[in-house]
């Protein structure tokens, strides 16, 4: 039988068959390229905006003895590229080229105390040495010249140097200043210029912040801070830094390029690091060994981690997807070789074996899907991203699984078919299948009580999610719409009964055919009732992901706008605060650190009025019990608490606030009155705030603004979390696309028996109008339980599968643990699909009205 005869004579059902397959691998193929997308801006987004000296790999030699050569840019420069060629391959494609990007060298001497600045005694001063590769690109000089070779003073080298412009300012050393510093050699340095940066923000300055501003370090016991700058100083110089051994450090930064770090191959970088960890001290052998000072491993395991978590809870949702379409397809199928059973039982009679059918309709099924398939799979490149191997296989799958459900029709063809009437005896299933559907309910129950109890990485490690438990909810939602195919007739049953003591007959006719369980009818409940449960759950998820991404955020700004300042802010400068376009309200506090008896455990001290802050946050997630002194909850319990600090004082806890600390950094803290200390931190309420307006209020140099729209647009703009959105978005699409297919499918497929019934009907004297409703009866009931029922479980997997599910990767990093009890949405999506459903039977059968006359009058 030529199958492109079967195509054309049935080509209505061969074009829904092929639209069904290339939607399927359209889906299958492009999900994937855009969430991989996804992930490698996330990975980029977390370089971009990580510590370079995390990111980069550094490495750092300290010296300790004599070099035995003058110190050149082209000694420092040899060694770089011998460090390159130890990169492994594939690290080595991922860095940038010498004096690309951030990558430089450094020389450094530091620990130098400034003894006297033009002859004034200075103390806790230090004026560090040193040169970056490249200066040239990043600096401009604003007064003065730069640094020339060095000279002789006292016997000892006298460097020339250049200061930042405002580091000079702090440090009090003009153009022209000499400077004499102390240590084991006689040295002393003459500032020649100050600078500015250019591109301050660049990798390049970010890994020298000493250079570019005064460091204020406090040691140990002291009760000063010591005041660092670093004097920029020629190239010419080297030779006679080099000639210095103690307390010089050497550095070279080899810049990582983002753009070419990508999610696939974060595995097989971070083993390279790891492997170039090992091999620096091999290249640096001697008396000053060098290591390598980065965390890029670390940062790619971190993105793993976070991806493998995002990955789940998609792969979740795309299986629900898969399953859907598979089923919609095997309708498809099924009614594609019920139009071609007349001609296979033709050529069974014949004498055609059964492969030789399964061969012929598993043909004819592929003539329409390959041609689909590859134009589904041709569409997805339209999309970017990188092309992974589910990206290949998945459309692959698609077409092979329907291939083999075509074959699997000849099935019906083993014995010679005998007449028998679909609508007047239900059909009984044999123990095979009830032993199968029971076997699915088992593995789905026991898959849920797994995922609840292990999570999805947790017992998995490195080496991803379980791949059985990523399709535990593909299968419960199976196993439920198993559980209602076999308990759905009892209740139609007795409605049966009821309707039976009605006059009309139409209503008992049709509860009737509704609880007579035919194969297609059947199928669709497979169908529908998964499509709507996954559809409903990830609106659920949706709405407890938004939530909590609030809750989320007003525990990390503490208000709707929170201002902190290093230097303690004057009444006027609250005042003025006050008075900024948008601000309702405002509230001053004190922010300090304390020492908490017996244990000496470091804690947050924030000094509020807790009525007026509580008056503040009404309304938010955030909820202050009425004390006036509370704790977070790892402080709960210990009773009275004693602070020592600044201030010491003894504090008796009246409640406990939950999520308050995230807003510094999550570690116990202590909400109690003020103790007249200085404010440095002022909660904001209003609308609309400019957060330069904010910072211009203060009036204060590094003031740090934090805004409630700025957080919640980070988290809601962050790759994963956008991502995850638009997947729920069009997998519900998607999925209610497929449940109305799938619906009208079963419609046609039953067309055949239901026309015959109606004949029969219509001949003993049943009108049009009561033949529509009586179309409508028969698929209604089906239609309206299983969606209640997908309705439900969409409602309850939020909650069954929720410990097992870590959605931190999308909320900023709070756990979810409410889901929002509104049931609008759910409700609205399921009611318009019930109703769309109805009206496809109900204009199926309008549509279908001419049929049954013409039957009879053939009979």
């Amino acid at each position: 039988m030529n199958p492109w005869t079967q195509v054309r004579v049935n080509r209505g059902v061969a074009a829904v068959l092929g639209l069904l397959v290339l939607s399927a691998c359209l889906l299958v193929a492009a999900v994937p390229k855009v969430t991989q997308t996804a992930y490698d801006e996330a990975l980029r987004d977390a370089i971009a905006k990580g510590e370079p000296n995390r990111t980069d790999l550094t490495v750092v030699s300290r010296r300790n003895s004599p070099p035995q050569e003058p110190l050149t840019p082209d000694v420092l420069l040899d060694a770089d590229r011998r460090f390159r060629a130890e990169l492994p391959p594939g690290l080595r494609q991922a860095v940038t080229a010498p004096g690309a990007g951030s990558s430089h060298y450094v020389v450094r001497k530091s620990e130098n105390p400034a003894l006297a600045v033009d002859d004034q005694v200075r103390y806790y001063q230090y004026l560090n040495l040193g040169w970056i590769s490249g200066t040239e690109r990043y600096v401009r000089y604003v007064e003065g010249r730069p640094p020339g070779t060095p000279k002789r003073l006292d016997g000892g080298p006298l460097f020339e140097v250049a200061l930042e412009k405002k580091a000079a300012e702090d440090m009090k050393m003009p153009v022209g200043s000499t400077v004499r510093l102390g240590g084991l050699q006689k040295l002393s340095a003459k500032v020649t210029g100050l600078f500015e940066p250019i591109e301050p923000d660049s990798g390049y300055w970010r890994h020298n912040e000493a250079f570019r501003q005064v460091m204020k370090i406090r040691k140990p016991g002291a009760d000063a801070d010591d005041w660092y700058a670093t004097g920029l100083v020629a190239e010419t110089a080297l030779p006679e830094l080099g000639a210095m051994y103690t307390n010089v450090t050497y550095q070279w930064v080899i810049g990582v390029n983002g753009p070419a770090v990508t999610t696939l191959r974060a595995p097989e970088l971070t083993e390279a690091v790891r492997a170039f960890r090992g091999a620096v001290p091999v290249v640096l052998d001697g008396t000053s060994p060098g290591s390598l000072d980065t965390g890029l491993d670390s940062l790619l395991d971190e993105h793993l981690s976070r991806m493998r978590v995002a990955e789940s809870l998609l792969l979740f949702v795309i299986g629900g997807l898969l399953t859907v379409s598979l089923g919609v397809i095997a309708l498809a199928v099924r009614l594609l070789a019920e139009r071609m059973r007349h001609s296979l039982v033709l050529i069974r009679a014949r004498g055609a074996s059964l492969p030789g059918i399964a061969a012929t309709t598993a043909a004819t099924v592929a003539a329409v899907a390959v041609p689909a398939g590859v134009v589904g799979y041709a569409l997805s490149y339209a999309l970017p991203g990188p092309l992974t191997l589910f990206v290949h296989l998945g459309p692959l799958v698609v077409v092979a699984v329907t291939a083999l459900l075509a074959a699997g029709q000849a099935l019906g063809h083993r014995w010679p078919r005998a007449d028998r009437r679909d609508d007047v005896a239900t059909s009984r299933p044999s123990p095979r299948r009830i032993t199968a559907e029971v076997a699915v309910v088992v593995l789905a129950l026991a898959g849920t009580y797994l995922l609840r109890q292990r999570g999805l990485t947790t017992q998995t490690g490195e080496r991803g999610s379980d791949p059985f438990l990523i399709l535990v909810p593909a299968g419960l939602t199976v196993a439920v719409a198993l559980v209602v195919l076999r308990c759905y007739p009892y209740p139609l049953r007795l409605a049966v009964r009821l309707a039976a003591r009605l006059r009309p007959a139409v209503p008992f006719l049709g509860l009737t055919l509704a609880a007579r369980a035919r194969p297609a009818a059947t199928l669709s409940v497979l169908i529908l009732l998964p499509a709507l449960a996954v559809a409903v759950f990830g609106v659920v998820i949706s709405g407890g992901l938004a939530t909590t991404q609030q809750t989320s955020g007003w525990q990390q700004v503490g208000a709707r706008a929170r201002l902190d300042s290093a230097l303690p802010l004057t009444p006027e400068a609250v005042e003025k605060i006050r008075q900024v376009p948008g601000v309702r309200n405002v509230v001053p506090a004190t922010r300090s650190t304390a020492m908490v008896k017996p244990d000496m455990q470091q804690v947050i001290v924030l000094g509020v009025d807790t009525r007026a802050y509580r008056a503040l946050l009404s309304g938010s997630p955030l909820v202050l019990p009425d004390a006036p002194v509370l704790v977070s909850p790892d402080l709960a319990g210990r009773g009275p608490i004693e602070l020592l600090g600044k201030t010491s004082r003894a504090l008796t806890p009246g409640g406990v606030v939950t999520g308050l600390s995230r807003v510094y950094g999550g570690g116990p803290l202590v909400v109690a009155p003020p103790d007249g200390s200085p404010v440095n931190t002022v909660f904001i309420d209003g609308a609309g705030m400019d957060a330069k307006q904010l910072r211009a209020a203060a009036g204060m140099p590094d003031v740090q603004v934090a805004s409630l729209d700025d957080v919640l647009a980070g988290i809601a703009g962050a790759p994963f979390t956008a991502t995850i959105e638009r997947a729920f978005t069009v997998v519900t699409i998607a999925l209610v696309g497929y449940a109305l297919a799938a619906v009208l499918v079963a419609l046609v497929t039953g067309g055949a028996d239901r026309t015959g019934t109606l004949s029969h009907l219509r001949a003993l004297g049943l009108s049009t109008a009561q033949a529509r409703r009586l179309t409508v009866l028969e698929i209604s009931p089906m239609i309206v339980l299983t969606a209640l029922a997908g309705m439900l479980l969409g409602l309850a997997l939020p909650a069954v599968l929720g410990p097992g599910i870590d959605l931190r990767a999308y909320t900023g990093g709070l756990a979810v643990e409410v889901y929002p009890a509104d049931l609008t949405t759910p409700v609205l999506l399921t009611a318009g699909l019930a109703a769309a459903a109805v009206l496809g039977a109900f204009a199926y059968a309008t549509l279908g009205r001419a049929v049954a006359p013409r039957l009879r009058k053939g009979e």
